[in-house]
Formats: structure tokens, C-alpha cells, sequence
């Protein structure tokens, strides 16, 4: 149940993902991806290998929910994220898309602790807070970073 709850999650973010207008050329797109799968993978294995505050299911069905929510959910929502942030001028409707990522993104997080994907030894509220916070801020240096980058030339 938990495997087609997240795919069924995926492939809504996904959808979305297709629709939302795209300020960022696909290159960047693809190398935003990659690089915001990688910080994820590796926030979510110092946080749980290193240091135990959240650790993944050892069921196979739930295992295979984390690497979607990990590699996938996680990534593609920070990339819609940082194509409206590009996309929109205003503060207010910049304020709203953090504000709407952010709870979504919160929300995924609660169920995947709820359905017991994650387990947390400390204050869950405060730390899936803090953690999504902390994504949301380096996939924006990141988009900023990469967009900054000189483009190379071709022969």
C-alpha cells in the first residue's frame, strides 16, 4: 500500500512538474535535478547512518516508498520550486509558492512518518521543519549557482 501510495505521489509531482512554466533551460533542469538528488541522498543518509535521528524502514515495500520519496518527490518538488521562485516577480506570490512547497512538502513528510517509512527519535515537528527548510534554501543557492555558470562552446 505505502509503495502506491508514493508512486501515486510521485507521479502527481511529476504531472505537475510537466505543467509548471519552466524559466530554467533543460540542461539546467537536468543538472539541478541531479545535484538536489545527490544533497538529498546525502542529508538523509548523514542523518540517518551518521547520526540516527531518522532512520528508513528496514521492510522492503517501505524501503522502496523512501527511495521514491528520497529520489524523486523530494528532487522534483525543490525543481518546481525553484522555476516558479524564477518565474514569478512578486514577493507575495513568491511568498505563497515557498509557503505551498513547503507544506506540501511537509504534509508528505508527516504521512511518510505516519505510515511509519521514517521513524524519528527526536521532535518530529521541528526537525522535518528545519530539514525541508534547509533543502528548500540550498536548492535555491544551487539554482543560483548553476545559473550562474558560463555556458561552454561548442565546436
Amino acid at each position: 500500500m505505502a509503495v502506491a501510495l508514493f508512486v501515486f505521489i510521485a507521479w502527481v509531482i511529476i504531472s505537475v512538474y510537466l505543467f509548471v512554466p519552466k524559466r530554467l533551460s533543460t540542461e539546467e533542469n537536468i543538472i539541478l535535478f541531479f545535484l538536489f538528488t545527490i544533497i538529498t541522498i546525502n542529508i538523509f543518509t548523514i542523518l540517518d547512518l551518521n547520526l540516527k535521528l531518522i532512520q528508513h524502514s528496514e521492510r522492503l515495500p517501505m524501503f522502496i516508498s523512501f527511495l521514491i520519496l528520497r529520489n524523486i518527490i523530494i528532487p522534483l518538488a525543490l525543481i518546481i520550486f525553484v522555476n516558479l521562485m524564477i518565474h514569478f516577480k512578486s514577493n507575495i506570490n513568491k511568498f505563497i509558492i515557498k509557503l505551498l512547497i513547503f507544506l506540501i512538502l511537509y504534509l508528505i513528510d508527516l504521512l511518510a512518518f505516519g505510515i511509519g517509512l521514517m521513524t524519528c527519535g527526536s521532535n518530529l515537528y521541528l526537525g522535518s521543519a528545519i530539514l525541508l527548510t534547509v533543502l528548500m534554501l540550498l536548492s535555491f543557492l544551487t539554482m543560483k549557482l548553476v545559473t550562474k555558470l558560463p555556458e561552454g562552446k561548442s565546436m
